[in-house]
């Protein structure tokens, strides 16, 4: 693991135990095959009964500031449906699963995947990927939310563009005035061209409690094709990363900010120098508390895998805590995914047979 402080647009300072909420997330594997929350040791931490069956997959989680956990899920209906499920949780009990949107036509892998997010006026917003052609490299970025009296709206597109082509790797943020903004990578310039020639983009809009989408933006003209975006909140902004592409195929983790009008630039986080004739489906992280904010993502320049950590400010990293270890390494098991809310931090990923799964950690076994 590397440190960098790094230039970010506007440094920011950080706290200290935010990176290593992020790092556990590479050590979150299951070998527990108890159906209680049990511990296997003081460190290791604990295996909680899950709410998602074991036909389940595509788990997403997040903390809200008030403590609630909420974990999401793509569950099977019959032969031809898929619900996006999703629960909070109240220390190791779980509240009865909901449904947000129900298809027969989605697109479903196991990187890019769909996501909940509860809104400050307690209204809640929900995206997945539906197909949009026969081709199974088009689809499109679904934005449903709930209404006022708690019922799910039809889904919109917070894109315009029509084509048949990738969209998604979505990252959603609470927006003032009841508002929701939206980043995603966005195919429209390779519509009609094999395979990923041409150039991904990144794009982003702000989407009013009837779904009605404005301040649309491209944000960047040529990006990684297929790694994940994250977005925190930094007081009154938005910062984003990705991973972008330059022309000789460098792919470096940009920044860009949204004040409310207008984007900045994309600024470089690091140089890594990685350069790859390919996307490696792995994008960055980032965490925020305030105007503090930590970064860590995967890098491999000459061919040597590392993960790096920027902090927008002096920070200190810690050890990595192993959750639990799984036999197999496929991609079924998906991207782990973690949170902290309180005292411990909670990681949700997939298991090949059993689904879902989703363990906890307390912060001080970090220190």
């Amino acid at each position: 693991m590397t440190q960098y402080a790094p230039s970010l647009p506007r440094p920011l300072r950080l706290g200290g135990l935010l990176l290593a909420g992020m790092l556990v997330a590479l050590g979150c594997q299951s070998d527990s095959d108890s159906p209680t929350a049990t511990s296997a040791s003081p460190e290791a931490g604990t295996r909680l009964d899950g709410p998602a069956p074991a036909e389940s997959g595509q788990p997403h989680l997040y903390a809200g500031e008030d403590g609630t956990v909420w974990m999401s899920w793509v569950e099977p209906v019959g032969e031809d449906r898929l619900d996006l499920r999703y629960a909070t949780l109240d220390d190791t009990s779980w509240a009865p699963p909901r449904t947000a949107a129900r298809g027969g036509d989605w697109f479903v892998n196991w990187a890019d995947v769909p996501s909940l997010r509860p809104l400050p006026s307690g209204r809640l917003a929900a995206q997945y990927l539906r197909s949009t052609g026969p081709d199974p490299l088009a689809y499109a970025v679904q934005i449903t939310q709930t209404d006022g009296a708690g019922t799910w709206q039809s889904a919109v597109r917070p894109h315009d563009d029509g084509t048949a082509t990738e969209h998604g790797f979505v990252s959603l943020l609470p927006w003032p005035d009841d508002r929701l903004l939206a980043v995603w990578l966005d195919g429209r310039t390779m519509a009609g061209r094999d395979g990923h020639e041409g150039e991904m983009t990144l794009r982003g809009g702000v989407l009013d409690a009837t779904g009605t989408v404005e301040q649309r933006a491209l944000l960047d003209d040529r990006t990684c094709e297929c790694c994940p975006t994250t977005a925190v909140r930094t007081k009154g902004e938005a910062l984003v990363a990705y991973r972008d592409r330059s022309a000789d195929e460098v792919r470096n983790i940009r920044l860009v900010r949204f004040d409310g009008q207008s984007w900045s630039d994309p600024a470089v986080l690091h140089d890594d120098g990685w350069r790859i004739e390919g996307c490696p489906v792995n994008g960055p992280a980032l965490a925020a508390a305030g105007d503090r904010v930590a970064a860590a993502w995967y890098t491999a320049p000459g061919g040597v895998p590392r993960v790096n950590v920027a902090f927008s400010a002096d920070g200190a990293s810690r050890p990595a805590v192993p959750m639990a270890t799984l036999a197999s390494a496929s991609r079924g098991v998906g991207m782990p995914r973690l949170v902290r809310s309180g005292p411990h931090l909670y990681a949700a990923w997939t298991h090949p047979e059993e689904g879902v799964q989703v363990g906890r950690l307390r912060t001080n076994a970090l220190r």
